[in-house]
């Protein structure tokens, strides 16, 4: 197998390949991958024919592994752990020793063959939430964005600059502010997916106890359609509020950690995750 950079002209092979697995990804996702660190993605090839990908994003401190994908008929023939050794390499090279990734559990004992050590679920929830409009909650707006990076900073570890600002403009619909006094307590933000409404980020900095008022307000926009979101198992407020407004557990991967050398702790200020390469 040879292994080469993915392209724009590879967007439609790795949508495929997301689809087979019953992955909810949209061409936007690789797109930003793409502009987040054009070296960063890679398409396996046998006889010049794509079969595989992977995506690696080196966030400074840390870096996230993801979208690690074969064909069903090139499987078992240790093409995954091919690629994945490729996208570690990279990762190193970029001087980044600490890796995440999530990993559905029958993959686990690829991932411990390659030093990852599993640390916590990765929840999946999925409901329809009663939707309720709150005065306390409003529209993202392009002025809120620098307040808005430094409490994701503070939450996630590091700067989702363009994550954030290319939702905004791709959804704007979905983007919504939690504002406190003045303050922006928290921030919402979702996308249209195959049928359902996908919510990530969700981060809550401060007064937590508006965390269901966001949730019904994202709800009206969602218009009716199925929420879904994910979590880790250690944001058990987060976990609560999903309980409360009708979400329920339809399944979980593993997050796993290779290279830190204490343990990890996750922020419980982040209420919903998209995928652990952008939180």
């Amino acid at each position: 197998m040879e292994i080469r950079e993915m392209t724009t002209a590879d967007l439609g092979f790795a949508v495929s390949l997301t689809e087979a697995v019953g992955w909810s990804s949209i061409k936007r996702d690789f797109e930003e991958l793409l502009l987040f660190d054009p070296h960063g993605n890679f398409v396996g090839e046998a006889d010049g024919v794509p079969i595989g990908m992977v995506c690696a994003l080196s966030y400074g401190p840390f870096a996230s592994i993801g979208n690690l994908i074969v064909v069903d008929e090139f499987r078992g023939q240790g093409k995954g752990a091919e690629l994945m050794e490729h996208a570690m390499d990279y990762l190193k090279n970029k001087g980044t020793d600490v890796m995440m990734l999530d990993s559905v559990p029958a993959a686990v004992p690829l991932y411990e063959r390659l030093g990852f050590k599993k640390v916590c679920r990765s929840l999946r929830l999925a409901g329809r939430v009663e939707p309720k409009l709150s005065q306390r909650v409003r529209p993202m707006e392009g002025k809120d964005l620098m307040h808005i990076l430094a409490i994701d900073r503070k939450h996630f570890g590091a700067s989702r600059f363009l994550f954030i600002s290319s939702g905004l403009a791709a959804c704007p619909e979905f983007s919504i502010v939690l504002e406190v006094e003045g303050d922006i307590a928290g921030y919402a933000m979702g996308s249209e997916r195959h049928g359902h409404v996908r919510l990530a980020p969700w981060i809550m900095s401060d007064h937590t106890e508006f965390a269901k008022i966001v949730l019904q307000d994202f709800a009206v926009q969602a218009g009716g359609l199925e929420i879904r979101a994910g979590v880790l198992e250690t944001s058990r407020r987060a976990i609560g509020v999903y309980k409360a407004c009708g979400l329920k557990e339809t399944g979980h991967s593993w997050r796993m950690v290779r290279g830190a050398k204490e343990s990890i702790e996750f922020s419980d200020g982040v209420y919903a995750i998209g995928s652990p390469m952008r939180g």
